[in-house]
């Protein structure tokens, strides 16, 4: 994911039902209800720039797949207590660990900003174990580009706090009527062709546009042409716009709608051009609504 525009990092007050999330949403299984206040929602200002740094308490859902000897390749999602989800191809590292509460993955410990003239920090990152991964059964190593989809299921629960929470899964298919000029936004540590060194370790995002199925195939059948039989119903496009794509290290990571501040999960970081952030080519991303049925049956056993 490639950030160009840092914006201020700012920590409003919430709700007080939203700052007790720990108590009033518990550690379960289940995944979170979108009509209540359990998921989608974070305590990091409204104001968001097109692309740049994360607030240290925005996207609370991200997670850091850690392979062997802590190595990261990839990023997942929080859905709910005990649940990450990524891409299927994330799983062939021989994943280990989820690393959740992160902004700063290169430090170890709280990681602390001055907003404003004040120190605000956060409590540091946890590591759960990995219990065991469940690919989606269509899922195929040799050809990747379809049925991306895995769930993590940790060792333990995780704790919901301002900085670990999970983010809401679609109760509707936004491609259906997506609104003119619909943006998506994908999150991480993901690195791209304009990114810094600084870029690529804190939290940051990028808004992307909307790109409607058949136009995303016929770019693709045009500039891409040994991937555009790949593009099917099952999934997402976004981006297109020059450097600002989901990059590098952004695999498995969400791709995201949000609505007077609640942030529903569209898609998963699949595939897209190489380089990154191709000018008029967008990413393809798995589309989480196809997959509810297969998420809610995997969870619930």
């Amino acid at each position: 994911m490639t950030p160009f525009v840092s914006h201020l990092l700012v920590l409003v007050l919430f709700s007080a039902c939203c700052a007790a999330v720990g108590d009033t949403c518990g550690q379960t299984d289940n995944l979170p209800d979108p009509s209540t206040e359990c998921c989608g929602l974070d305590q990091a200002d409204d104001h968001r720039e097109i692309s740049g740094n994360a607030a240290i308490n925005q996207f609370p859902w991200l997670a850091l797949i850690e392979h062997n000897e802590g190595r990261i390749t990839c990023t997942g999602v929080l859905i709910s207590s005990r649940h990450v989800l990524t891409a299927a191809q994330c799983l062939y590292h021989a994943p280990k660990n989820v690393r959740l509460g992160e902004f700063n993955k290169t430090h170890i410990g709280p990681d602390c900003l001055n907003i404003k003239g004040k120190k605000v920090c956060n409590g540091g990152a946890i590591t759960i174990p990995i219990g065991s991964v469940i690919a989606h059964p269509e899922f195929t190593r040799p050809n990747f580009h379809g049925h991306d989809i895995a769930i993590i299921k940790l060792a333990q629960r995780v704790p919901f706090n301002e900085f670990i929470r999970p983010i809401c899964l679609p109760l509707s298919d936004i491609t259906a009527s997506p609104p003119d000029g619909f943006r998506l936004i994908n999150a991480g540590w993901g690195s791209g062709p304009s990114s810094t060194q600084e870029d690529d370790v804190v939290k940051h995002y990028v808004e992307l546009p909307y790109v409607p199925l058949k136009n995303c195939q016929n770019i693709y059948q045009s500039k891409l042409n040994e991937l555009s039989s790949k593009i099917g119903d099952q999934h997402i496009c976004a981006g297109g716009e020059k450097g600002l794509d989901s990059c590098r290290g952004d695999g498995g990571g969400p791709l995201m709608s949000e609505q007077n501040g609640r942030y529903t999960l569209e898609g998963i970081v699949s595939f897209g051009p190489v380089p990154c952030g191709r000018e008029g080519v967008p990413s393809v991303y798995t589309r989480v609504y196809s997959y509810m049925p297969w998420i809610q049956s995997v969870t619930s056993s």
